[in-house]
């Protein structure tokens, strides 16, 4: 498989679905997490969008690492 070029679009999707996932995961004070983790509805949507952005994240940054193959 030949190598192509950095997708900034893409990337740029993967980030603000992992970071829209984590601001509305994240409580504002630390002690309401629990509060969080009882309210289904509220976790839900934002472990959904990091899974989505990790996925979307993942795959270019691990092939950057492999550059066994000489062009």
């Amino acid at each position: 498989m030949k190598p192509h070029r950095f997708d900034a679009l893409s990337f740029i999707a993967g980030l603000v679905a992992t970071g829209i996932g984590l601001l509305f995961l994240l409580p504002a004070e630390p002690g309401a997490i629990f509060d969080v983790l009882g309210d289904v509805g509220s976790w839900f949507w934002p472990i959904l969008l990091l899974t989505m952005g990790t996925a979307i994240l993942l795959p270019p940054l691990l092939k950057r690492g492999d550059d066994s193959e000489d062009l």
